[in-house]
């Protein structure tokens, strides 16, 4: 089997990539070993946002009588929660199959290994393309500790029919704190174990901090420093032992999730066949997505490591093809990529923190707020509230902008596109906005 272009992998980038390289009149097939649809779709954002969406209605619930507003006993149905996750899953793969037949694209079920620079071996047929986009996504961090094998992965937390009364989470990355504070409200003793002393890493450690005791409110416990043992089952359910502070617990588990980090699937593909370069962050590539050993082959999406999000998937699928279309026209750039941790409150970034511009020996201003006691945030019922703007000095272009509160992932895009069209932060300033609405305060957030 012949083609002109191959993508390995069924999610945003390989289904991008595709469609937009048929429409163009090739003949382009797509190969995946499991359901295609992509990880976002099946298994995380989508149906993560759900169990989050149930979460802040919950929380608006609870806090009902600031509005004055009398509201009686509170009783989660987590069936009817689940059922409603699986509605927006639920028909996703067969959608994706049927779009990819309607267009034209050869879909081959199986696991893919290179046997050349140009082939692979599927099903034991033998497949070659002029160019290859290997966009299989990531899984989750192994772990070889004793008892391994009972640790649970965001696939399975996203399956529960009952709520844990001890969930312990290995991990303090957006995962493990969209998830901890979804079944902290519900009532879930959660423990967050933390491998070295922050959490979140490559955010704004002031507004990481204030997300951490935003947690610790709702009851969880953070273990920082913490070396994992083993997990065992015991009689009530699993005991996870570990080493803190130069100390050896036991807590007691209901479900011990794996939230450490996802690295790339790339392993089953035999990329050296390919004569491609790896290491275990990912394939490399140049900034057109093109491996430099092996020109014919693209990497998008968690293959390569850089930005494990699935908006990046999908522009990454854009630009591979546009790449492969045109003859290499477009360059990555993830300068202006907005980024949200769906907490509730959330914390959305866009840009470089102001350790990394301080690194880089860039000059600039800090504006720091603390924005709970504005108008706005009180007239809303906000508690919390907080930004951070880093802005370049001379040119007085935005570097980074960083918000924790109520509606932080939408107003996170007003800073996104001004750094995007190179639009000073004077101009911004001068902005007027619709009030009393969360974005009237952006404006004040430059002072």
């Amino acid at each position: 089997m012949k083609y002109d272009f191959v993508a390995i992998g069924g999610g945003n980038a390989g289904l991008g990539a595709t469609s937009r390289i048929a429409a163009a009149g090739h003949r382009v097939a797509l190969i995946d070993r499991g359901n295609i649809g992509g990880l976002c779709s099946l298994n995380g954002c989508n149906p993560k946002k759900v169990l989050v969406r149930s979460s802040e209605v919950l929380n608006e619930i609870r806090h009902a009588g600031k509005f004055g507003i009398d509201v009686g006993g509170v009783k989660v149905d987590w069936n009817r929660v689940i059922d409603r996750k699986e509605s927006f899953t639920r028909g996703v793969t067969e959608a994706s199959e049927k779009s990819l037949q309607q267009q034209g694209i050869d879909f081959i079920k199986g696991s893919p290994r290179f046997v050349s620079r140009n082939a692979v071996e599927v099903n034991g047929d033998r497949v070659e393309a002029s160019a290859w986009l290997i966009s299989t996504g990531s899984t989750p961090q192994p772990f070889s500790f004793p008892g391994a094998e009972l640790v649970k992965i965001s696939d399975d937390i996203l399956a529960l029919r009952e709520v844990p009364k001890h969930l312990v989470i290995i991990g303090a990355g957006v995962v493990a704190f969209e998830f901890g504070q979804v079944f902290a409200r519900l009532g879930s003793r959660v423990t967050f174990l933390v491998r070295d002393q922050r959490a979140l890493s490559g955010n704004e450690q002031e507004l990481v901090e204030a997300v951490v005791e935003f947690t610790r409110r709702l009851g969880a416990e953070f273990i920082f420093q913490a070396s994992l043992q083993s997990v065992k089952r015991a009689a009530s359910g699993l005991v996870v032992a570990i080493s803190a502070g130069g100390q050896s617990r036991e807590l007691p588990a209901d479900f011990v999730l794996n939230a450490a980090g996802r690295v790339p699937s790339i392993g089953t593909l035999d990329l050296a066949k390919a004569e491609v370069k790896f290491d275990g962050r990912g394939i490399e590539v140049n900034d057109y997505l093109r491996s430099p050993s092996n020109p014919a082959i693209f990497a998008g999406g968690d293959a390569h490591g850089r930005m494990q999000l699935s908006p990046i998937a999908s522009y990454e699928g854009r630009v591979v093809a546009r790449n492969f279309l045109e003859k290499d026209t477009e360059r990555v750039n993830y300068e202006a990529i907005p980024r949200c941790i769906y907490t509730v409150p959330p914390l959305a970034s866009v840009g470089i923190t102001e350790a990394q511009a301080a690194k880089r020996g860039m000059k600039f201003t800090v504006h720091t707020h603390d924005m709970a006691g504005w108008k706005v945030y009180g007239i809303m019922g906000e508690e919390i509230a907080r930004a951070k703007i880093i802005i370049e000095k001379n040119s007085e272009q935005i570097l980074g902008a960083h918000i924790y509160g109520a509606n932080a992932g939408d107003e996170i895009h007003f800073f996104a596109l001004a750094m995007a069209a190179k639009v000073p932060a004077s101009s911004l300033k001068n902005m007027v906005f619709a009030y009393p609405t969360f974005s009237s305060t952006l404006p004040y957030v430059f002072d």
